[in-house]
């Protein structure tokens, strides 16, 4: 493990014409207890020195797996003008008891989908809290082995694997399994569903398309193994007909989705093994976006490429393990050190930054997020914050301060915005 930030699993189908300019932010003010969260009085580190504009924010009904969509492409969701608390639903024991990990939950409309640590996989109503269904897992629960690797919602269809090496398909009216199926082999990463085929990402850097209809094994790809690197990873990411997948080897392969031929592959591996990255595992999402490729490393790298030739566009040092926000000609991102980072996606040029506080007393301070919402960047922090900056100047809008932890992304849909704690409480903010 990689200190306490060493494990996290880890969005657009439609691109916006109309921008929101610098002149247009609005400083909406969350109510909430007020507390410094950066290591110093020097909050900005470098001021913008280009005019950063946004596409117009879109309201989204579902956020039916990890990172929203196919293309991993976190983009500007619409929210309330101020946020606020609205209440706060009890999941239950949804920590894993040896390492801090939540298996980030799926929210359709009003439900919830999510997975808890007695081995339950449970569907749940977000306007009352009464439980919908739930199932067992047997053979996990047989093994003492509660890990869900994510979820995927296919219209009715709910799909998810697990650290034992099962894949479920499960009926979401009533929660009866479809079919299953057991390859023996470690899941902690999120399936992804593209047209016919269910795709999955073993932990010996195997990926797997599997026909979504009864769990038969269509082909499969197989990368370098690896001995040294981070449990999960970035979830596939699907464009064009092509899908790209990272392994922790360090190698990245562009793949046709219907047969799995190379199209392109490129290898980020360092060669100093006394470097701390020689870890060479892509655990941020790489995301797709208006054609381009972005692969955020933990091995000190971030890249582009031309998602159908592989051609480079640039690269700079940055480590993270944090999903990536782009819109309009900016991207956000938070590094390991607890930087939040507003880069040009066209030159890779550093716009601003804010150090976010990393330590209080001896303990380490994790960060998760961004997520743009309404012209306001959100982050939440393992100390409780829910932080809000402006996505042109990385000015403080507001912070407020909750009584958990929270170790997961935020989740948005419609224009509620969801944090889910570590102590298994859900927040909802409207």
């Amino acid at each position: 493990m990689i200190k306490s930030f060493a494990l996290k699993f880890l969005l657009a189908f439609f691109l916006l014409s109309s921008c929101a300019l610098l002149d247009d932010e609005d400083e909406n003010i969350l109510p909430g207890k007020r507390e410094s969260v950066y290591d110093s009085e020097e909050k900005l580190i470098l001021k913008a020195n280009k005019r950063i504009e946004l596409e117009k924010p879109k309201i989204i009904s579902n956020w039916s797996q990890q990172h929203q969509n196919l293309k991993n492409h976190l983009f500007h969701f619409n929210s309330n003008s101020t946020l606020r608390f609205e209440r706060r639903i009890k999941l239950g024991d949804i920590n894993l008891d040896k390492i801090q990990h939540i298996t980030p939950p799926i929210i359709s409309e009003n439900t919830i989908f999510y997975s808890d640590n007695d081995f339950n996989i449970v569907s749940k109503n977000l306007e009352t809290g009464k439980l919908n269904w739930n199932i067992k897992l047997e053979f996990e629960k047989d093994e003492n082995f509660s890990l869900v690797s994510g979820f995927f919602l296919d219209n009715n269809t709910l799909f998810f694997s697990t650290g034992l090496g099962n894949i479920y398909s499960v009926d979401t009216a009533n929660g009866k399994i479809k079919w299953f199926k057991k390859f023996g082999i470690q899941f902690s990463r999120p399936p992804v569903i593209s047209k016919d085929k269910l795709f999955l990402v073993s932990d010996d850097n195997q990926l797997y398309a599997i026909n979504k209809t009864n769990g038969d094994v269509m082909w499969s790809h197989l990368g370098n193994i690896e001995e040294l690197s981070i449990i999960g990873g970035s979830k596939p990411a699907v464009d064009e007909g092509i899908i790209v997948v990272s392994y922790s080897s360090g190698e990245i392969f562009a793949l046709n989705e219907n047969n799995g031929s190379i199209i392109w592959f490129d290898n980020i591996s360092t060669t100093n093994f006394f470097s701390k990255t020689n870890i060479n595992d892509i655990q941020s999402p790489i995301c797709i976006e208006k054609g381009k490729l972005f692969v955020p490393t933990f091995s000190n790298k971030l890249l582009t490429y031309d998602l159908k030739t592989g051609k480079k566009s640039w690269d700079i040092r940055l480590s993270s393990i944090s999903p990536m926000v782009i819109s309009g000609e900016t991207m956000y991102v938070i590094d390991i050190n607890g930087k939040l980072m507003s880069i040009d996606k066209v030159s890779g040029k550093l716009l601003w930054a804010v150090q976010l506080r990393s330590k209080k007393g001896d303990s380490e301070i994790n960060w998760s997020g961004p997520l743009l919402s309404s012209y306001k960047l959100l982050v939440v922090s393992s100390e409780g914050n829910v932080l809000s900056l402006s996505p042109f100047t990385g000015k403080t809008l507001s912070n407020i301060k909750f009584k958990e932890s929270f170790i997961s992304e935020p989740i948005q849909v419609n224009k509620k915005i969801y944090l889910i704690s570590k102590e298994g409480s859900l927040y909802i903010l409207s």
